[in-house]
């Protein structure tokens, strides 16, 4: 009887052993054929370790070809070198040399037991299901083992030297990956006018920085796009129908090296699951089970658009959601990244198998090289604070002058105060940190490369976690500093109580001001050449009475105290991630900011915003005290930021529609990135 039919027994019969026997085949088969559906390969377990000449696999649970459990209830032992058996597997070539460990069922029979009542014609014998490890010539094959072997992963991705221009072979890519998809004579793995058109790009003599720039970073993502869908067909490729003439699980493949032996988990046969879960877990359909990888990959060549010169006569725009250059893939908008490196384990994705997960599993979420490309390639990323990204070859072709303006004003809206660069793009290439950029996050230096007539012909940036960097390194020096802060900000406390008292006595008219003020200079004199004027603290109060003869003069006393905050922000900083700012540090920038928060009063009392951050500041401060007399450095440092920040909301504002409101903005904006990325 075949094994998918049962007998059906009922009252009266005489039941035979082949009629029972049958029930149990059934039942059997039925257990097979559930376990097919579930997947195939190591379920749990099975890991193995080598120590010396012993190697050991540890319990685990397995399901082979078959469909048959299997289930190693304790650690086994082989000795090294291993006795191999005779058995051969088809999944299993001799050619990589080493031995495979494979889990294989088995069978034992037990005797019957002896008959012990009358008219006893025997009982049956009991079979014990059960599992024996064997060690065979030769490594494991097949579909998710062979595609490391792809053509197309022996490539190189293209390079880019500072200038944008390809440092290694565009058309050696662009060839190969043309071949790849055009896979004669099998049917084209994409669209064939897609295929065409990939073949028609070129890096060409006279295109911009920015072109060539964004040819190479596209081309390389087509490549990575590429190997994701081969590598998902390729797993797909895995069908149902496992019969192979012995059935088996490899749990590893081991080797000696350099008089080592070696135990590899990656050659074994990891969970896979049945092609209609995979097909489920890809998002594919019956008819393209790889439909998502294989439209992003068509997204991206039909995408393709490189930077256009702008429309004679329209002025530069601010920056949009999808800017020129950029590509929409699954409806998210991407930025083509110029790759001026390329990690050398930038293959790992693709060939390397992860001994704890599933290696048949290809990516469902979008990979890190389309997430941020920059931090696919080993630079630093994107967009490192959460600012959010700006495109830059939206404005190729154009004025650099008005786009400086056009970026200024955007991110002058928005609470930043950008840090942009016009220079020539020799100069570009100078710059320490520059690397070219299709996009920049406010905090990153911006950086527009111009040609002779002053138009923008590449961009790029100075990463904000290379100031940070570099600040880090300089901390040694500014710990020398320390003391000469400290010892300032003493005299700073001082001064102010005397400040506070001459302005109380400073009424009336404003000749009797500019008569107290002659008098209070002459104080301020005794401290010049000192070390109070040395440390810069002295000519920020000693200007103060001139500041205060008009709102133009006030302004620029802001800007000195804004300096005064950077100089003190810096110094109290100590390396090793110990100590931040000391309670002496943090009751200087306490009065420092009592005083700065009266200045702004003087020349915004009928600006009820100004006012509203004068609040925030005095609120920050009223928060900040209570951590110094903690004397907690933890605390000090943290809400430091908070004053801080503040401080910069109330001091651009205040300087707002003044020159130096860029530059002054620019350099508060760092100062709050370096204490907060040392800090944090």
């Amino acid at each position: 009887m075949p094994d998918n039919q049962y007998p059906v027994f009922e009252s009266g019969q005489t039941l035979t052993a082949p009629d029972l026997n049958t029930l149990r085949a059934f039942l059997h088969e039925r257990d097979r054929l559930v376990g097919r559906m579930i997947g195939f390969g190591i379920n749990a377990g099975l890991a193995g370790s080598v120590s010396g000449s012993t190697l050991t696999i540890e319990p685990g649970l397995a399901i082979d070809q078959y469909g048959e459990p299997l289930v190693l209830t304790a650690a086994q032992t082989i000795t090294l070198p291993p006795t191999t058996v005779t058995p051969s597997y088809d999944f299993i070539a001799t050619g990589p040399g080493g031995f495979s460990v494979v889990l294989e069922a088995s069978e034992t029979v037990n005797p019957a037991p002896a008959c012990g009542e009358a008219d006893c014609a025997g009982h049956a014998e009991h079979h014990t299901r059960d599992v024996t490890l064997r060690v065979v010539n030769g490594r494991v094959t097949g579909t998710v083992f062979d595609f490391p072997n792809d053509p197309l992963l022996s490539v190189e991705p293209v390079r880019v030297a500072l200038d944008s221009s390809p440092a290694n072979s565009f058309d050696d890519l662009q060839t190969a990956l043309v071949g790849r998809l055009t896979n004669a004579p099998g049917p084209a793995v994409i669209r064939t006018d897609l295929i065409s058109k990939l073949a028609g790009v070129h890096v060409l003599g006279g295109d911009t920085p920015a072109v060539k720039g964004y040819k190479c970073g596209w081309l390389n993502m087509v490549l990575f796009a590429t190997l994701d869908l081969l590598r998902t067909e390729s797993l797909l490729r895995l069908t149902v129908d496992r019969d192979p003439a012995r059935a088996g699980v490899v749990v590893g493949w081991v080797e000696q090296v350099l008089g080592t032996w070696v135990f590899h988990c990656g050659y074994r046969h990891a969970w896979q699951p049945p092609r209609g879960f995979t097909e489920a877990f890809l998002g594919g359909t019956c008819g393209d089970p790889a439909g998502l990888f294989r439209d992003r990959l068509e997204a991206l060549i039909d995408g393709y658009a490189p930077p256009d010169p702008p429309v004679q006569g329209n002025p530069p725009q601010p920056p949009v959601l999808c800017p020129a250059g950029w590509i929409r893939v699954n409806g998210t908008c991407r930025p083509v990244y110029p790759p001026v490196e390329v990690d050398p384990t930038w293959l790992d994705p693709w060939v390397v198998f992860d001994p704890i997960g599933p290696i048949w599993q290809p990516p469902i979420e979008e990979p890190d090289w389309l997430v941020d490309p920059a931090d696919f390639y080993g630079q630093p990323p994107l967009d490192f604070y959460g600012d959010g990204l700006i495109g830059g070859w939206q404005y190729v072709g154009q004025p650099g002058v008005d786009v400086e303006g056009v970026l200024n004003t955007y991110l002058d809206d928005r609470g930043f105060t950008a840090d942009i660069k016009v220079v020539s793009h020799a100069e570009a290439q100078g710059l320490d940190g520059y690397l070219p950029s299709s996009a920049f996050s406010p905090a990153d230096t911006i950086v527009l490369s111009v040609n002779q007539a002053g138009n923008v012909v590449a961009t790029g940036r100075v990463p904000a976690t290379y100031n940070s960097r570099q600040v880090s390194t300089a901390l040694p020096a500014a710990q020398a500093a320390v003391a000469e802060a400290q010892e300032a900000v003493v005299t700073l406390q001082g001064l102010t109580e005397g400040v506070r008292s001459d302005f109380t006595q400073l009424q009336g008219s404003f000749s009797t001001l500019e008569g107290s003020f002659t008098t209070l200079q002459g104080q301020f004199a005794d401290y010049r050449g000192g070390q109070f004027d040395q440390s810069g603290f002295g000519v920020r109060i000693n200007t103060l009475e001139q500041d205060l003869k008009g709102i133009e003069d006030v302004t620029e006393r802001l800007a000195k105290l804004e300096g005064k905050v950077d100089v003190i922000g810096t110094r109290g900083l100590t390396a090793g991630g110990g100590k931040v700012i000391d309670a002496t540090i943090g009751r200087g920038i306490s009065e420092f900011t009592e005083t700065a928060v009266a200045a702004v009063r003087a020349i915004g009392k009928d600006n009820r915003q100004l006012e509203r951050y004068v609040k925030d500041v005095e609120r920050a401060h009223a928060r900040f005290e209570v951590d110094v007399n903690t004397e907690d450095p933890r605390l000090i440092g943290a809400s430091t930021l908070d004053v801080l920040k503040s401080m910069r909301t109330m001091v651009k504002s205040a300087l707002k529609d003044t020159p130096e409101a860029a530059t002054i903005g620019s350099q508060l904006d760092a100062q709050i990135r370096d204490i907060q990325l040392l800090i944090g």
